[in-house]
């Protein structure tokens, strides 16, 4: 037996410190001046400014690093960003092309993938419709990779520096009536580098939750110096007119306004280039809803050719359909339920429909394309399941009246 004593024990956990979150988890395509320490055409991994240098610490890859470094000003060290460089001369639009893009994308993990260019010197951007011409050619692009790898359930979302914008809000392309849901184009530049402005973005959505505004003022100011300068075009942020900000924004594109109430800057709003009335129009709809689709195709990918009971019209047994339901139900709920409205319950908002009645649901038929769905399972081997989750809502428009009362 000891003598009396006092006996200290340092705790652990009472700082709740979390690691970086998987849903942060990006990548950045870069036609770069140099080529890294790992060459031109290799993917490799980073997740902190120290491993960027040790990648760009070459002589003419400055610029390159500045951009990368930004990342990580906003996004916590141990983000992971996977990397691909290309030699300069390659656009944005080729950087989006699977040949390269799938390198970075191997892994199946990312959710966030920008693209940025650094052109030899001498280059001469051909504007059309307000940017180099590229810049619209890398939104097709983008598009286009992100259907493919939507089609393998590893949905993500794009984001395209806007490369030399002209500072015309009249003159940028309208894309407002485009259906580009997965990809944004970032307008601004931090020190005249419209990539900095970009990696900025990138990092601040990997920072935020999936179903946040990256424009939400409770999350501070864009990480940038006190002395840096801002731009949209030519043109300091400050200077720049309301009419054009309204007109930018109505076009769809992501830029950075003053922060009203502290110093620094903001993300006006986080548009995708569709329209307003696609459910997806804004990057965290569409975050949420990538993560939804990873989480169902999991469950169900389980299930996929198993032996179940039928009743005498060959249709799911009511306790086959029942498990179906509460499988993603649950599923989601436990996964990603703090990024979707939730029930009365505390449950996330999410309900599963396994072959509802077409008379009842003709709308959920019509709406994809379903005529004459046929419940019997021994004669089509098929079951309908319609998982509809509610989002979070999001404060953009607050009305306050204000005056006195006697």
């Amino acid at each position: 037996m000891q003598r009396p004593h006092v006996n200290i024990t340092a705790m652990q956990g009472g700082l709740n410190l979390q690691p970086p979150s998987t849903f942060g988890n990006s990548a950045v395509l870069v036609a770069a001046p140099i080529a890294p320490a790992a060459g031109y055409g290799t993917a490799f991994t980073i997740k902190s400014k120290a491993q960027a240098k040790t990648a760009f610490g070459q002589v003419g890859n400055e610029k390159v690093l500045v951009a990368l470094n930004a990342f990580y000003d906003e996004a916590p060290e141990g983000t992971k960003l996977n990397v691909l460089a290309m030699a300069p001369t390659t656009t944005l639009a080729q950087l989006f092309a699977e040949a390269n893009a799938n390198k970075a994308l191997a892994d199946g993990n990312v959710r966030l993938l920008g693209a940025i260019k650094f052109p030899a010197s001498g280059y001469e951007p051909t504007i059309t419709d307000g940017f180099d011409t590229d810049v619209n050619a890398a939104v097709i692009a983008a598009q286009t990779l992100a259907d493919t790898w939507f089609g393998k359930k590893k949905p993500f979302r794009a984001i395209v520096e806007g490369y030399a914008f002209s500072g015309s809000a009249s003159g940028a392309n309208d894309y407002s009536t485009s259906a580009y849901r997965n990809v944004a184009i970032c307008v601004g530049s931090v020190n005249d580098s419209t990539a900095t402005a970009t990696m900025l973005l990138l990092g601040r959505a990997a920072a935020s939750q999936p179903q946040q505004n990256i424009g939400r003022i409770k999350s501070g100011s864009i990480k940038v110096a006190e002395n840096a300068v801002v731009k949209i075009g030519t043109t300091v942020v400050d200077n720049y007119t309301d009419d054009d900000f309204d007109t930018l924004w109505e076009k769809r594109y992501i830029f950075p306004e003053k922060n009203q109430v502290s110093s620094g800057y903001v993300w006006a709003d986080d548009n995708m280039l569709t329209s307003l009335t696609d459910d997806y129009n804004s990057l965290r709809n569409g975050r949420v809803i990538d993560n939804a689709v990873r989480v169902a195709f999991g469950t169900y990918y389980k299930e996929l050719k198993d032996d179940v009971d039928v009743d005498e019209d060959g249709r799911l047994s009511p306790a086959v359909e029942k498990a179906l339901e509460t499988a993603v139900e649950t599923d989601i709920d436990q996964t990603i339920g703090s990024q979707l409205s939730s029930k009365k319950d505390g449950t996330a908002n999410v309900e599963c429909l396994v072959n509802p009645d077409p008379i009842q649901y003709e709308a959920l038929y019509v709406n994809n394309n379903i005529t004459n769905p046929n419940f019997n399972l021994l004669q089509s081997n098929k079951v309908f399941l319609f998982v509809r989750c509610k989002p979070k809502g999001v404060l953009k428009f607050i009305d306050v009246y204000l005056g006195f009362t006697s």
